[in-house]
């Protein structure tokens, strides 16, 4: 295979490519860690936080009383990593063991606080640029690898995620040095080093989201269309040569083989806690989606509203796919047709796998943000490259135009830091829950209680704040999530010490589960004002409202 790289697109000095990609390595690690404590912790990184200190799940926790300290003591706090505990509580929280295995002695050293956990994304979201400008300089050269790494370190996508207590950052991650190997072990050189490099990076893939099988799904595929072409097309040496390839795959099946067959049963535990009703896609119109998410969420952060999604990007992420299955099939590239055909397959393989496995399942649990970590890592170098084409241009439209897309893409970059609030998708628009903290201290009587309500990570996420806040020592009672069941309401005698009860509504999913707590309190708690998303229930009149 030719080189792609030109002698012109060589840097004359050594050390300048080392610079330029620690600079852009700076940028990106600068946005990630401006303001990353800025937005409350929403519910999923409070539950980052019970995993990775492997705090087990309370048996009867709804039918006590405690206060905000207990919650955090004995569910918040950090302690040294226990893989026992670890792997009981995965066996009923439906995720892969090493994200919490890496961000334990994290949070360790740099604080069980929201900095503390998001900074390891930060971390990984950083990393990720290298094999993303290593994979644009194997497709486009060394100046398209640095466009390409650019687009990584400003993509809202990229800081969203970044910024992020979960494990999607680290995903991110491999997902990019499992292409960046995965493409060096086809066409590069040192093939039996790089088989060994994408075994571990597949693995630690793997072990960090089970989206990753898409692909791995998407790799197989792709892999064995390269290596058994048609034979009219190759030589004898080149079949020979695609054999031995071939073979240079067996180190990560055989190392993935066994992750797999050591974690069957803890997968078997957690499928049967899986709610399937609530990931059913209901009706056709939540299949669109599907072609929502590919162009579009990689590259920018949208709003939560699904009805934008549909009505706004997805025209627009049709006539995308016409201008990528053009420039790929049609419009002739001078560099290489087959890194347009691994773009495009990395951008709709892992999409076309999901939608056979939900079709099939009937769920749509992967969709949305879990797809899009798979495909991110492509958006970047189809940005980076087409930027890359552009800029060569000596005159005429496209070098200014893609002058203006990266200055466009570092205003967004800005924004998504300094203004995250339009960046931020359903699960993080909570009006803020320090907000609401600071609103309850600064109203609540020592004779108060809150009911927190939500799933179980609700009344923790209220400790979490409240635990710190004065002078307010309040008491908490958790309802749990209702799910169809019977809500778990205390006994009233339980409440007699308390005059007033404040109910947190953690965006509850049951309405009229939620509408049976207030039917409750209000029979004992006869005055109820409704103010900042709190109810409160009193048994008299109060003077004013809070």
């Amino acid at each position: 295979m030719k080189r792609l790289e030109s002698p012109q697109n060589q840097s004359q000095h050594p050390a300048l490519p080392i610079l330029i990609v620690g600079l852009i390595l700076l940028l990106a690690l600068g946005l990630r860690l401006s303001n990353i404590a800025s937005a409350s912790l929403w519910i999923d990184e409070i539950y980052s936080l019970i995993v990775a200190n492997t705090h087990l799940f309370p048996e009867r926790l709804d039918t006590q009383i405690h206060t905000a300290q207990y919650y955090y003591t004995h569910y918040l706090s950090w302690q040294p990593m226990d893989m026992n505990r670890l792997l009981a509580l995965l066996k009923i929280n439906v995720h892969m063991p090493l994200y919490y295995l890496l961000v334990n002695p994290w949070m360790g050293w740099f604080g069980n606080h929201a900095a503390g956990l998001r900074s390891f994304s930060a971390l990984w979201s950083t990393l990720m640029i290298l094999p993303v400008f290593g994979l644009g300089q194997a497709l486009g050269g060394r100046r398209a690898g640095y466009l390409c790494a650019l687009v990584a370190a400003l993509a809202p996508f990229q800081i969203y995620y970044g910024q992020e207590g979960r494990m999607y950052a680290l995903s991110l991650f491999w997902t990019a040095c499992s292409g960046l190997a995965f493409w060096k072990l086809l066409y590069g050189q040192h093939p039996w080093r790089w088989a060994w490099l994408y075994a571990l990076f597949s693995a630690g893939g793997m072990l960090s989201h089970y989206m990753f099988v898409f692909f791995l799904g998407f790799q197989f595929v792709f892999g064995c269309v390269e290596l058994f072409q048609s034979k009219t097309r190759q030589s004898k040496n080149e079949k020979n040569k695609n054999g031995q390839k071939a073979l240079l795959f067996l180190p990560a099946l055989a190392l993935l083989t066994g992750i797999a067959f050591l974690w069957l049963p803890v997968y078997q535990m957690q499928q049967q806690g899986v709610n399937d009703e609530y990931h059913f896609a209901k009706g056709w119109v939540a299949w669109s989606r599907y072609l929502t998410v590919p162009l579009w969420q990689p590259l920018v952060v949208m709003a939560g509203d699904n009805r934008l999604v549909r009505a706004f990007y997805f025209p627009l992420t049709l006539l995308s796919f016409v201008g990528i299955a053009w420039g790929a099939l049609v419009h002739k590239i001078s560099i290489s047709r087959k890194r347009e055909g691994y773009m495009l397959a990395w951008i709709l393989g892992p999409l076309f796998l999901q939608i056979a496995y939900d079709a099939i399942k009937h769920t749509h649990i992967s969709i949305i943000d879990r797809y899009a970590m798979l495909i991110a890592p492509a958006m970047c170098l189809w940005v980076g490259l087409a930027l890359h084409r552009w800029l060569q241009t000596k005159s005429g439209l496209r070098p200014k135009l893609g002058l203006a897309v990266l200055a466009g893409m570092l205003f967004l970059a800005i924004g998504c830091v300094w203004a995250p609030s339009p960046f931020r998708d359903e699960h993080n628009k909570d009006d803020n829950i320090r907000q609401k903290i600071r609103y309850f201290t600064s109203q609540a009587q020592p004779n108060d209680l809150i009911f927190a309500n939500g799933p179980w990570g609700a009344p923790n996420l209220a400790a979490y704040y409240l635990h710190q806040s004065r002078p307010a020592q309040p008491m908490l009672y958790w309802i749990n999530q209702f799910n169809g069941q019977t809500v778990p309401l205390p006994k009233p005698a339980l409440l007699q010490p308390y005059q007033r009860v404040w109910l947190f509504r953690h965006r509850a999913n049951n309405e009229r589960g939620l509408q049976t707590c207030k039917d409750y309190l209000q029979a004992l708690y006869p005055h109820v004002v409704k103010t900042h998303d709190w109810f409160i229930y009193s048994r008299t009149a109060p003077a004013s409202k809070p």
